[in-house]
């Protein structure tokens, strides 16, 4: 899914991303207000899956 800005509230799920590095570091529901844009450190792209023991860094540019 690819967020994109609404005249309406939005409800979507969203990643959280660790700031300094990007690491992907847990998924929630956003509440998104009328012409805003997502929260600070999050995408709506999921992460891939992954083996045990590593961990996802989120590439905006991949």
């Amino acid at each position: 899914m690819t967020f994109k800005m609404s005249e309406q509230a939005q409800t979507i799920k969203i990643f959280n991303l660790r700031s300094d590095t990007n690491e992907f570091i847990g998924a929630g529901d956003a509440y998104i207000p009328p012409h805003t844009g997502l929260p600070a450190n999050c995408t709506d792209i999921a992460p891939p899956d992954i083996p045990a023991s590593h961990i996802a860094i989120f590439d905006a540019e991949t």
